[in-house]
């Protein structure tokens, strides 16, 4: 066996070493523990990938300053080391920050053993003890690397007080991380994490995703097409990407996905900035194909969106667990207590677009109109509907139905708060309208244009508003109705 296959494999034997530990200390930490920490540790395949997304085109004779801020066992860190002394480098500085105790006393070790197998490097490391975020950190560093934690925080939390600048809503720490390793980056410096890929799209980030595109060029996106074993030893169904960031000036962008951890077939397409960021929310969508950036093209170069053209949309105002008083499953017997009711409207009283009404279901169909319930009830009108959630199971993101007001009796109805509502305030919308407008939503191209936009399931009603008309698509009735 050659040198380099020597070095290679004394560096999988390690990692492997790396991985078992925390496999073991996994097994033995409780879910709630887990759960505080917001910790998922990082299986070697992906440790490695992370790592060659650097660009190594630093001078050789500078001393590589490494920043890893939620280090665990180190095995992001050791990966990165590594691929520096690969690419020749002699000089290598590491900080990591790590808050967990039971974990402190493995990462030190796992670090004395990787400065073991490589004797003729000079490689120093700090591992700091102390809250990243809220510690005050002066140095500044060429590449960070990290696996934040990933756990919701309150707005008033000492974390979200001390980065007010990228808060909108109710912040998620693994954000915070990246803004603060942002902050810490030299001029030519590069960051990689992998983190959720909510950060992209949700309206909770949007504060952040100004902030951090405003300061620092995307260069490179990984997906995983499925939603397990992205980390080989926990149990994480969220959508998971790996994204790379750097200081120096770029409008590229590469996008690369893998079917799993195992990496062993990536498909890789390139595009730029421009066309994968949606300027009017900076939200960053992530095309797959050569197809999806044809989706982007047409609708990022749409004269209008559909809040533009003068469309409105809300959410159903009835909560029925907190209303269940008000609520019926049937009229017979009730109109004699003196009492009015009026349609409930929910998911399953639409199929295939067409509203059914009422059905023969245990779920309530009526509710009281009164005094009581006026604030969660809307004028009988034409409706287009949107259902809020689709699983993903169901051919398309966007499922619609149509409430007409001929179809249903009295002045006003319900909608359960899984629907959205479309509507214009200066008027009703017409069937002809509604026509157009539904065979829009559920076309094909909508449908792509979601998948590439967010990840999840749930069909925000803000994303609808935005939702560009492209001129191909739309019909000229909309634009002029």
């Amino acid at each position: 066996m050659t040198t380099l296959s020597l070095i290679k494999q004394k560096h999988l034997n390690l990692l492997q070493a790396v991985e078992k530990k925390a496999y073991v200390h996994t097994q033995a930490t409780s879910l709630t523990k887990k759960k505080e920490l917001g910790q998922f540790f990082t299986d070697h395949r992906i440790a490695d990938f992370m790592a060659h997304l650097f660009s190594f085109t630093l001078p050789h004779s500078d001393t590589i300053h490494i920043l890893d801020c939620g280090a665990g066992h180190g095995i992001l860190s050791i990966s990165l080391a590594n691929q520096l002394i690969q690419k020749g480098y002699q000089n290598i500085a590491v900080t990591l920050y790590e808050i967990d105790p039971t974990v402190l006393m493995e990462l030190d070790k796992n670090l004395k053993e990787f400065k073991k197998n490589n004797p003729g490097i000079s490689f120093y490391y700090t591992i700091v003890e102390q809250n990243f975020i809220l510690d005050h950190i002066d140095q500044k560093f060429d590449y960070i690397i990290s696996n934040p934690p990933y756990f919701k925080l309150n707005k008033q939390s000492p974390e979200a007080q001390a980065m007010p600048h990228v808060i909108h809503g109710q912040p998620n720490i693994y954000m915070l991380f990246m803004a603060k390793s942002a902050e810490l980056l030299k001029d030519h410096g590069e960051m990689v994490f992998i983190t959720p890929r909510s950060f992209t799209a949700g309206t909770y980030f949007k504060k952040f995703r100004e902030y951090l595109l405003h300061s620092l060029s995307l260069n490179h996106i990984h997906i995983f097409n499925t939603r397990k074993n992205h980390f080989q030893n926990e149990n994480i169904l969220q959508e998971t990407i790996i994204t790379k960031f750097s200081k120096l000036l770029s409008k590229d962008v590469s996008i690369t996905s893998s079917e799993d951890s195992t990496f062993s077939h990536i498909d890789t397409l390139h595009t730029t900035k421009d066309l994968i960021v949606e300027s009017r929310r900076n939200i960053i969508c992530i095309p797959s194909s050569t197809s999806d950036l044809d989706i982007l093209t047409q609708f990022h170069n749409a004269p209008a969106t559909m809040e533009e053209l003068g469309y409105k949309i809300s959410t159903g105002k009835v909560v029925t667990f907190r209303n269940k008083e008000l609520l019926a499953t049937t009229t017979n017997g009730l109109f004699n207590l003196g009492k009015v009711y009026c349609p409930l409207l929910w998911m399953h009283n639409f199929k295939n677009e067409t509203l059914i009404f009422p059905i023969d279901r245990i779920k309530e169909q009526y509710i009281e109109c009164s005094d009581k319930s006026a604030a969660l009830l809307i004028p009988n009108q034409n409706y287009l509907i949107i259902k809020r959630f689709s699983s993903k199971e169901q051919h398309r993101r966007i499922n619609i139905g149509y409430i007409f007001k001929d179809d249903l009796h009295g002045g006003y109805i319900g909608l359960e708060n899984h629907l959205n509502y479309l509507y214009r305030e200066n008027r009703e919308l017409t069937r002809e309208e509604m026509k157009h407008l539904g065979d829009f939503l559920v076309s094909e191209n909508v449908d792509q244009y979601f998948r590439i936009l967010n990840g999840n399931t749930q069909v925000n009603a803000t994303d609808i508003l935005n939702l560009p008309i492209p001129n191909q698509l739309y019909k000229g009735y909309l634009c002029h109705a």
